[in-house]
């Protein structure tokens, strides 16, 4: 699966559109997750060489999807929460898209689960002044 099969996904798949800047001399797209602004896909091609897709992953997961996928560490995300899927055809095209999917759904479930913690302390609060 190339970058631009990968991309058309993306537009039916996700409402989001790329940002694309200028890393390290070539350029690097961003795809955003529209609720929370946060990334939850990179992909760049550097010099020539292989294009990757970094995608976040669970902190837990990193190693194994390495060792057993054969990925990389993420180059130019965290990579204690991301890693880079190389898009050569050595991934299958089906566990390209399930990592895409994983790293959106990782990203969208982000702010749900910060927006609870906040929701609890608001009510919480909220009932301690009630008592008072």
């Amino acid at each position: 699966m190339n970058q631009q099969e990968i991309f058309t996904y993306i537009q039916k798949q996700y409402p989001t559109h790329p940002d694309t800047i200028t890393k390290s001399g070539y350029p690097v797209t961003i795809f955003k997750n529209p609720r929370t602004a946060a990334p939850y896909a990179v992909f760049y091609q550097p010099a020539e060489r292989t294009t990757f897709m970094e995608v976040q992953a669970e902190p837990d997961m990193i190693g194994n999807y390495i060792e057993m996928y054969h990925l990389a560490p993420a180059k130019h995300m965290d990579q204690k929460h991301w890693l880079a899927v190389p898009l050569d055809g050595s991934v299958s095209d089906s566990k390209v898209l399930d990592l895409l999917d994983m790293s959106y759904d990782l990203v969208d479930g982000q702010e749900e689960a910060d927006g609870e913690t906040e929701a609890d302390g608001q009510a919480t609060d909220s009932t301690k002044e009630e008592k008072d």
